[in-house]
């Protein structure tokens, strides 16, 4: 009876084990995709703070739209919207307070971002606060954007 107790106990202590080198490589990966779609947002504003056409665009789906608020925005639209914007000044974003999760080819991310408009030869605003969300989808291995809400508040974030 004894060893069959012993038995057991070890079998479950290396099951255990198993288990949990298994969610912890799962963790790992997922994390490690957490910070690659963060990274791709990053990029995203670092080309139109850059007035990066290219690099802006390159990031999105075809299929990318975007919930502004008040308004929803198709990829040729708000690629139009923004480039022409680009001769009137720069945005230059603090994203903070990320929020990610991962499921295989798909993300989501909600976070902070603290905008201030700087117009051209003129001096920074105040900062323009933003609650944000992203949907991400990763096509042949490589993450894009696919849609994305952002509202605008009006007060600091609570710490």
């Amino acid at each position: 009876m004894l060893t069959r107790l012993w038995l057991a106990a070890v079998s479950m202590t290396a099951l255990a084990c198993t288990t949990t080198s298994n969610q912890s490589t799962a963790s790992r990966q997922a994390g490690g995709n957490a910070r690659e779609v963060e990274a791709l947002l990053r990029r995203w504003y670092d080309a139109s703070e850059k007035h990066d056409s290219a690099g802006w665009t390159d990031v999105l789906l075809p299929s990318f739209f975007i919930f502004e608020d008040t308004t929803v925005y198709d990829k040729p639209t708000l690629t139009r919207l923004v480039i022409a914007g680009y001769a009137a000044g720069t945005d230059q974003a603090k994203l903070y307070d990320f929020r990610t999760a991962v499921s295989g080819d798909a993300a989501w991310s909600s976070f902070r971002n603290d905008e201030v408009w700087t117009p051209a030869g003129g001096k920074p605003g105040s900062p323009r606060r933003f609650l944000e969300s992203a949907v991400f989808r990763r096509v042949d291995g490589r993450w894009f954007l696919e849609r994305y809400h952002a509202t605008r508040i009006n007060r600091p974030p609570t710490p």
